[in-house]
């Protein structure tokens, strides 16, 4: 893609979604030719979103693959957050365990 195409496809998708949050009411300001942002609060934080556009100039199957390893990496972490989170279950029945027969040994 030609580089003026490309600033075109930018300059498009960049008012695209400033007006859209616009309207939604958001408090949107430009700050760079590609690039916009806007305050929010979340959980009492208060903080800036910035939304930046590029077009990138990669074929579509290594675009899609991008995809699909964001999707397969996220999955793997899940994963191991569960397993993390078995593994944790499993040490506090056992600790829970034994504490409970310390107890009952020294009640006897």
């Amino acid at each position: 893609m030609k580089l003026a195409l490309a600033n075109l496809v930018r300059e498009y998708f960049t008012r695209l979604l400033f007006v859209t949050l616009e309207e939604k009411g958001e408090d949107v300001g430009m700050i760079t030719s590609n690039s916009f942002n806007f305050p929010a609060v979340y959980d009492g934080e208060e903080c800036f979103v910035e939304v930046v556009v590029k077009v990138v100039k990669k074929d579509a199957d290594e675009c899609y693959q991008e995809r699909a390893d964001y999707i397969a990496k996220c999955e793997e972490k899940k994963a191991k957050a569960a397993e993390r989170e078995k593994a944790a279950a499993e040490k506090k029945a056992k600790a829970e365990a034994k504490a409970a027969e310390k107890a009952k040994k020294e009640a006897e």
